[in-house]
């Protein structure tokens, strides 16, 4: 039992390490390009992409993707660890890792890119895919009405694809996959937490609409 709990505990530490590595912070610092003024000035791929443009954007994305999958995904193929509930928040770990980096004074970025990796390790193409397409759909229905999205609408629409995750969790709940709760509900919360500002921005707007 003794010997299962530190294999659970080694694998999450080294998925949150390799989460926590700001493969976008060093990137810009290849690029020569700084932050500062860039969006909300967080130091992941978004603002790399503005930054540095297109090519180094995509390879931090790549490169976030990847972290949210390795080295999880070979302690699985191995067998060193088959737990669902410890996979579960092994992965969770990545994306905290990504969110609060210790070599970043536990600053990070918003954590979607390693989300994506994250739900690839556990669900396959299933999760990506219900993510992915409602983030594409709304973002594509923004842009067709207004052309350019602001900061607030993108917390939103990430939201609503959070709530396509929720149908699929309780989905793979009802067919007694417990374990993805795990990682649905801290995956919000931590996502919740990194567009705080954004959100209370929209509150805010609201408020002041109501009392006007």
């Amino acid at each position: 039992m003794l010997n299962n709990t530190l294999k659970i505990g080694f694998v999450i530490i080294v998925q949150f390490i390799s989460g926590s590595i700001m493969y976008s912070y060093y990137l810009r610092k290849f690029a020569k390009a700084e932050f500062g003024g860039i969006g909300d000035g967080n130091p992941g791929v978004l603002n790399l992409w503005k930054r540095a443009g297109w090519k180094w954007g995509v390879t931090g994305m790549v490169l976030d993707y990847l972290k949210g999958i390795f080295p999880l995904l070979i302690f699985i193929l191995t067998g060193f660890i088959s737990n669902r509930y410890a996979i579960s928040a092994a992965a969770l770990a990545g994306i905290a890792g990504h969110a609060f980096s210790p070599f970043l004074k536990f600053k990070g970025g918003k954590s979607i890119t390693t989300t994506f990796g994250a739900w690839t390790v556990i669900s396959k193409w299933e999760g990506p895919v219900i993510f992915g397409s409602i983030l594409g759909i709304l973002y594509l229905y923004v842009k067709i009405r207004k052309k350019r999205s602001t900061e607030a609408e993108d917390a939103i629409i990430v939201l609503f694809a959070f709530l396509g995750l929720l149908v699929y969790t309780f989905y793979n709940i009802l067919k007694g996959n417990y374990a993805l709760m795990i990682l649905y509900f801290g995956n919000v919360a931590i996502v919740l937490y990194k567009h705080s500002r954004e959100l209370s921005g929209v509150s805010n707007i609201r408020f002041r609409r109501r009392n006007s």
